[in-house]
C-alpha cells in the first residue's frame, strides 16, 4: 500500500474508535430490549428465521458477566462495527483502487449512522460485515477471472442473511450487474464475463435450494411488519424515503451523485459497476417497501458501497490517466472533495455523541422517576413498555409482556381512559414522536385527556432536527 492510502486508512481507524464512546451511557429504545427477550423466546418458539445474531448477542453478555446492561448487549456490534471500516478497504481495494477504497473507509468511520448502529443491540454491523467480507471475495474473483472464489464470496454474502433477511438484496445485484453493464456497452474482461456467467448459473440452482427458506423468512416478517391496506403504502414509502436520509446525508447523496456522473464520463467500469449495484440494492428495498414497512436499516449493508461511489472522482493511483486532463481531479481538488464530505459528517458525528445524546429517548430516567416516586398501588403505563420493564427487571427474559407497565401503544389506546373511571393514581409515560403510529383521532384524544385530566411531572427535551425523541411523564392523582 502506498504512503496516502495508508495515511487515510490509519486516519479512519483511529476515528472509528468513536463506536466505543459512552458506548453504555444511551438507554436502550424497544428494538434494543426485545433483542434481549426474542434471543430467548423467539428462538424457542420458532418464530425467528436468522438467529446468528440473537445467539451471539447472548453469548457477549455470558462472556462480560451474565448481565445483560448496556454495554453487554451492544459492546459485539460495536467491536464488529468499528471492524467494518477496514473491512470497507478490504472489501474495494482490489476493485476499486486502495486510495478509493481508503476514503471510503474513511467516510464510514465518520458516518453518524453507522456509528448509531455499531451502538445498537442490533445486528445491522454483522450483515454488514460478512457482505464486505462475501464482496471483497467476489470482486476480487472476477478482477482475476477466478470461478470458485467469485461462488464463494457470494456464499459468504448469502451467509449475511442469517444476520438480516434484507441481505439477499446484494446477491441478485452482484450477479446482475455485469450484464447490465454490458447492455450500456461497457464490457469486461473476458475472463469477468466467464466468471459472470457461471455465477448467474449458480446463483439461479441456489435460488432453486434456497428458495423455501427465504420464502418462510419472507412470510415471517410480512405477518410481522405487512401492511394493513392499500392506504398504507403511501406512508410505508414515504417512511422508508425519509430513514434512507438518516445516512444518505445530502452531502453525501451530491457526492455520489459526483461520482455516478464522473463514472458515466470516464466509462470507469468500477464506478458503474458501483451505481448499478446501489440502484438495484435500493430499488429492491422499495419494491417491498409496496408490501411491508422497511426502513432504511434494513439497507445498512449498502452503505460502503454508496461511500465507495461518492469517492469515485478521486483517481486511482495506480491507474494511467486515460481521461482527459479536464476530468480528472488534481491531488488538491481530491484533498478538498473528501474535506468536503468528511468534515460536516465528522461535526455531525460529534453532535450525536453530544447534544444529540446519541439520539434515544432518556427512557431510563423516566422510568426511573417514576419508579422511585410511585406509590404502593399506582398504575403505570408507558410507551416502549418493554424497556421500562426492562429497567425494572433486567434478568427477565419476558419483556414482550410486561408485568409491572402496561403498554402505551396504538393497540392500547382506549385503556388510560377505562382505567381513568377507577380512582387510582396513575403514571403515564409518553414519547410525542409514537403518536404518529396512531389513528388521528385516537392520538388528539389521548392527548386532551393528558393536558385536561393529569399533571405533567418533567420532560426529558431531545429534538433532533425533524424528531421529537423527548420523553414526558405525566401523573393523574
Amino acid at each position: 500500500m502506498s504512503r496516502w492510502p495508508r495515511a487515510i486508512l490509519a486516519l479512519a481507524l483511529i476515528l472509528a474508535l468513536v463506536r466505543f464512546v459512552r458506548l453504555s451511557h444511551w438507554s436502550l429504545w424497544l428494538d434494543e430490549a426485545l433483542t434481549w427477550t426474542d434471543g430467548h423466546v423467539g428462538l424457542e418458539g420458532g418464530e425467528i428465521r436468522n438467529p446468528a445474531g440473537y445467539k451471539l448477542i447472548a453469548w457477549a453478555v455470558k462472556v462480560t458477566g451474565g448481565v445483560p446492561d448496556e454495554f453487554a448487549l451492544r459492546i459485539l456490534p460495536a467491536i464488529v462495527g468499528f471492524a467494518c471500516v477496514p473491512l470497507t478497504w478490504f472489501a474495494f481495494k482490489r476493485f476499486a483502487g486502495e486510495k478509493r477504497a481508503a476514503c471510503a473507509a474513511l467516510l464510514v468511520a465518520v458516518s453518524a449512522w453507522h456509528v448509531y448502529w455499531s451502538q445498537n443491540a442490533r445486528f445491522y454491523t454483522f450483515a454488514q460485515a460478512v457482505t464486505l467480507i462475501g464482496a471483497g471475495i467476489y470482486l476480487s474473483a472476477l478482477t482475476r477471472g477466478k470461478t470458485l472464489r467469485a461462488f464463494v464470496g457470494l456464499v459468504v454474502v448469502a451467509a449475511g442473511a442469517a444476520f438480516h433477511p434484507s441481505v439477499v438484496f446484494l446477491l441478485p445485484a452482484l450477479v446482475v450487474t455485469p450484464f447490465v453493464l454490458s447492455f450500456l456497452g461497457v464490457q469486461l474482461d473476458p475472463a469477468a464475463r466467464k466468471v459472470a456467467w457461471r455465477c448467474l448459473a449458480g446463483a439461479a440452482l441456489v435460488a432453486l435450494v434456497g428458495a423455501s427458506w427465504a420464502f418462510e423468512a419472507w412470510n415471517t416478517y410480512r405477518i410481522q411488519k405487512g401492511l394493513a391496506a392499500l392506504s398504507d403504502i403511501g406512508a410505508s414509502l414515504s417512511h422508508y424515503v425519509k430513514t434512507t436520509g438518516f445516512f444518505v446525508t445530502p452531502l453525501l447523496f451530491v457526492g455520489a451523485l459526483c461520482g455516478a456522473v464522473m463514472a458515466q464520463k470516464r466509462r470507469d467500469r468500477a464506478g458503474l459497476f458501483l451505481l448499478v449495484v446501489v440502484v438495484i440494492c435500493l430499488g429492491c428495498a422499495l419494491i417491498a417497501a409496496l408490501v411491508v414497512r422497511v426502513s432504511a436499516q434494513y439497507v445498512f449493508f449498502l452503505l460502503p458501497w454508496i461511500a465507495l461511489l461518492a469517492c469515485t472522482p478521486i483517481p486511482r493511483e495506480a491507474d494511467p490517466p486515460a481521461e482527459p486532463e479536464s476530468q480528472r481531479f488534481s491531488s488538491a481538488a481530491s484533498t478538498a472533495y473528501m474535506a468536503l464530505l468528511v468534515i460536516p459528517a465528522l461535526v455531525t458525528t460529534v453532535l450525536y455523541l453530544t447534544v444529540r445524546k446519541g439520539e434515544r429517548p432518556e427512557w431510563r430516567d423516566a422510568y426511573d422517576l417514576v419508579w422511585n416516586e410511585r406509590r404502593e398501588g399506582d398504575l403505570v403505563l408507558g410507551m416502549h413498555a418493554a424497556v421500562g420493564e426492562y429497567y425494572l427487571s433486567p434478568r427477565t427474559v419476558q419483556l414482550r409482556y410486561p408485568m409491572q407497565i402496561g403498554w402505551l401503544d396504538y393497540f392500547h389506546s382506549f385503556e388510560p381512559r377505562a382505567w381513568a373511571k377507577y380512582p387510582r393514581r396513575a403514571w403515564y409515560v409518553v414519547n410525542p414522536e409514537e403518536y404518529l403510529d396512531w389513528q388521528p383521532e385516537h392520538a388528539a384524544a389521548f392527548q386532551r385527556f393528558l393536558r385536561e385530566e393529569c399533571r405533567l411531572v418533567k420532560v426529558f427535551p431531545l429534538y433532533v432536527e425533524s424528531r421529537d425523541l423527548s420523553v414526558w411523564v405525566y401523573l393523574r392523582e
